[in-house]
């Protein structure tokens, strides 16, 4: 019951995803955080099967790093994106990964941006996305009350408003959330939103 989603706001970029570790009717843990920073201005966050998306995910990140390290320039959110789906691409036709990515990113010339990739490649630029069984929920209540010039109060706001819905619609809904952020000031951790802890 994955639920990942994220939107662009007024110079920033934000990601939330559920922090359960689940297989079958086991929940393994509550503090599994699926959003990976991928370098000081991208966050990567990810859903689908534990081991394709924590693979796949440092296998991006690595990659990413090596490029800065050779060139000695980041590659831009857009290029990310394009090498991402590149990747899953490739992947596709020998040994799939089942694993579905929100890209978000601060890039100086271009702002804050989203990318949607998908286990098969498919890849958009979008101002907000979803994944998983919440994104039924999440994103109609982004539909009605995202807006572009959102505040970042306003867009914790609109996520807690997802948040809110996943748990009270969603069957078996994920107890626990984390929200990262992404700016000029770089990527990072902005809150948990916890309602059960791990023993």
């Amino acid at each position: 019951m994955e639920c990942v989603f994220g939107l662009v706001g007024n110079g920033f970029a934000i990601v939330a995803a559920d922090t359960s570790a689940v297989h079958s009717i086991l929940l393994h843990k509550n503090k599994e955080d699926k959003i990976m920073v991928l370098d000081s201005h991208k966050l990567v966050a990810a859903s689908g099967e534990p081991g394709d998306r924590v693979q796949f995910t440092e296998y991006v990140q690595k990659n990413v790093s090596l490029y800065q390290f050779r060139n000695g320039l980041p590659l831009t959110t857009a290029a990310a994106a394009n090498f991402t789906r590149g990747e899953l691409a490739t992947a596709l036709r020998k040994n799939p990964y089942s694993v579905n990515i929100l890209m978000a990113g601060y890039d100086k010339e271009a702002g804050a941006s989203l990318y949607y990739i998908d286990y098969i490649a498919t890849l958009h630029k979008v101002d907000k996305g979803a994944f998983g069984y919440g994104s039924y929920f999440s994103l109609s209540t982004m539909d009605r009350h995202y807006r572009s010039d959102m505040s970042v109060e306003e867009a914790i706001e609109l996520v807690d408003k997802c948040i809110l819905e996943i748990r009270s619609r969603l069957v078996i809904a994920p107890p626990n959330f984390v929200i990262k952020i992404v700016d000029k000031n770089g990527a990072r951790e902005y809150d948990w939103r916890i309602t059960t802890v791990d023993a």
